[in-house]
C-alpha cells in the first residue's frame, strides 16, 4: 500500500461509528486480500515490465481479451449440441482459445497483443456473420473495437486508433454488401435472441473496460495531484514561498535581489566539535534534529526566514525576501527566545546546551544558486559581520554589531563589550544584549 493510496482513502472513522467502521474496514480488507488483489494481479498479467501509462492500457486490453473470449466460448457452448452449427462452434471455440492466449504476446512488445486481438476478432466476426447473417448484430462489435482502440492503443499517436476505426467501418460495409441478413440457420426468434445476447455482451464488456480505464485514470490523477502537492511542500521547505512561486513561473532564469535593509543572525553551539567526537552518529543526529526543530518552530512563529544549517551553525535572516521595517528588532526577539529554548535542552550526555548568537544588519544580495540541490542564500558585508559576531561572541549571550545597537538602543538594553578584533574588519566596538527595556524606561528615553 503506497502513501498516496493511504492519503486517498478519506476521513477516518471515530466516535460511536468506530465499531461499525472497524467491521466495515475489516470486511473491506478481507475482500481486498481474497478477491480484489488476486484479480488485479491476474488482470496485470504481462504488464509489469512496462511504464505505468502503458501498463494501464495493457490491463484494459487483458480485460477486453478475456471478456470477449468468454462471450465466444459461451456461443460455442450454446450451439455445441446442434450439428448444423459445427463450423460455427469450431470457429467460436478457436477464437476463444486464441483470445485467452493473446496477453502472452505482451512479452514481444506493447502493441503486439493489441494487433493480434484485432486480427483474430475481426476475422472471427466476419466468418461468423457470413455463416449466420448480419441480423445477429455481431458486426456491431467492430464499432465497439473502434471506440476501444483509443483506450488500448493510447493517445500518444493518432494514426493507430484512426486506422482501426477505418478498418472497422470497412468491415461493417463489407458485411452489409457480401453477407446475408439471415443465412437460414436460425429462425427469426433465434436470431433475435442472438442479437440481444451480442448487444448485451458487447455493452457489458465496453462498460467494464471504460469503467476500469476511467477509474485508473482518476486514481492516477489523484496520485499525481498528491505528488504535486508533496513536491510543492518540499519546494517551499527549501525556498521561501515567494521565491518558489517565481521559480515555478519561469519568468526569469536568474533569481537575485538586492535588499537595502536586512538583518542576519548566526547561532552556534559552544563546544560542539569536542562533543561530536564523543557521541555516536545516531545520538548526534538526533540531538541536532531536536535542537533545530525547536529553532525552526521559533523562526516560523516570528515570520522570519531560515537560510541554512551548516554542522551546528544556524542562520536566519529578517527583511528578506520581503522587506519589514522591524527586521532588526524581530531578529533580536528571536535570538532571545532561542537562548531561552536552548537553556531547556540537554545534549546526549545530559549537559545543558549553550549557544552563541551574533546579529548584524545592512544591505545584502539574496538569490537562488545551483540547478541540482539548489539553495537560497544571502551575501554581503553584513552577513560576514554577523558571522564574526557569533564566532567572537560569548556562550549564552547575543552579540550585535554597532548598526544593530544604533537601531535598537531605545527598545533593548545593551552593555558595551568594547573593541573586538573582527577578521577582515579590524577593531569593532560590539555590544552584548541585556534584554528588552521596560516600557517606562523607553518612554523616558
Amino acid at each position: 500500500m503506497t502513501r498516496a493510496d493511504l492519503e486517498l482513502r478519506g476521513p477516518r472513522c471515530s466516535g460511536a461509528r468506530g465499531g461499525r467502521c472497524a467491521r466495515e474496514t475489516a470486511a473491506g480488507g478481507l475482500f481486498s486480500r481474497i478477491i480484489l488483489m488476486p484479480l488485479l494481479e491476474v488482470l496485470g498479467y504481462g504488464t509489469g515490465r512496462y511504464p505505468r501509462n502503458v501498463s494501464r492500457r495493457l490491463r484494459v486490453l487483458n480485460i477486453t481479451c478475456w471478456g470477449t473470449a468468454l462471450v465466444w466460448l459461451g456461443f460455442a457452448a450454446y450451439y455445441l449440441t446442434d450439428f448444423k452449427f459445427r463450423t460455427v462452434v469450431l470457429v467460436d471455440a478457436g477464437i476463444a482459445v486464441l483470445l485467452f492466449g493473446v496477453p502472452l504476446l505482451h512479452r514481444i512488445g506493447p502493441n503486439a497483443a493489441a494487433v493480434a486481438f484485432l486480427l483474430v476478432s475481426y476475422l472471427g466476426i466476419f466468418i461468423v456473420c457470413l455463416f449466420i447473417g448480419t441480423d445477429s448484430g455481431m458486426q456491431l462489435e467492430y464499432l465497439a473495437f473502434a471506440a476501444g482502440a483509443v483506450l488500448v492503443l493510447g493517445v500518444e499517436r493518432v494514426a493507430p486508433p484512426l486506422i482501426v476505426g477505418i478498418f472497422s467501418l470497412a468491415f461493417v460495409l463489407a458485411l452489409e454488401i457480401f453477407a446475408p441478413h439471415n443465412s437460414g440457420l436460425l429462425s427469426k426468434r433465434e436470431m433475435l435472441g442472438v442479437f440481444i445476447a451480442v448487444v448485451t455482451a458487447t455493452t457489458t464488456i465496453m462498460f467494464a473496460v471504460v469503467f476500469y480505464a476511467v477509474r485508473e485514470a482518476a486514481r492516477s490523477e489523484a496520485i499525481a495531484e498528491f505528488e504535486y502537492t508533496r513536491s510543492e511542500s518540499l519546494l517551499t521547505n527549501v525556498l521561501p514561498a515567494a521565491i518558489a512561486a517565481r521559480l515555478r513561473s519561469g519568468a526569469t532564469h536568474v533569481i537575485a535581489d538586492h535588499h537595502e535593509d536586512a538583518s542576519i543572525l548566526f547561532a552556534d553551539m559552544a563546544g560542539f566539535t569536542a562533543e561530536a567526537s564523543q557521541t555516536s552518529p545516531v545520538q548526534l543526529v538526533g540531538f541536532l534534529n531536536e535542537v533545530f526543530t525547536v529553532f525552526d518552530q521559533l523562526v516560523e512563529r516570528h515570520g522570519l526566514e531560515k537560510i541554512k544549517t551548516t554542522g551546528d551553525n544556524y542562520m536566519v535572516v529578517s527583511g528578506v525576501p520581503a522587506a519589514r521595517p522591524d527586521n532588526a528588532a524581530a531578529l533580536v526577539r528571536l535570538g532571545i527566545e532561542m537562548l531561552d529554548a536552548a537553556g531547556r535542552l540537554h545534549d546526549p550526555h545530559g549537559r545543558a546546551v549553550s549557544i552563541r548568537i551574533g546579529i548584524a544588519s545592512g544591505p545584502v544580495v539574496a538569490g537562488v544558486v545551483g540547478v541540482k540541490k539548489f539553495f537560497y542564500d544571502v551575501w554581503g558585508d553584513a552577513v560576514n559581520v554577523a558571522s564574526r559576531m557569533e564566532t567572537t561572541g560569548v556562550p549564552g549571550r547575543i552579540q550585535v554589531s554597532p548598526e544593530i545597537y544604533m537601531q535598537l538602543s531605545e527598545q533593548f538594553e545593551f552593555e558595551c563589550r568594547g573593541p573586538v578584533d573582527v577578521k577582515g574588519k579590524g577593531k569593532i566596538t560590539t555590544w552584548l544584549l541585556v534584554g528588552p527595556k521596560a516600557p517606562s524606561v523607553r518612554s523616558v528615553s
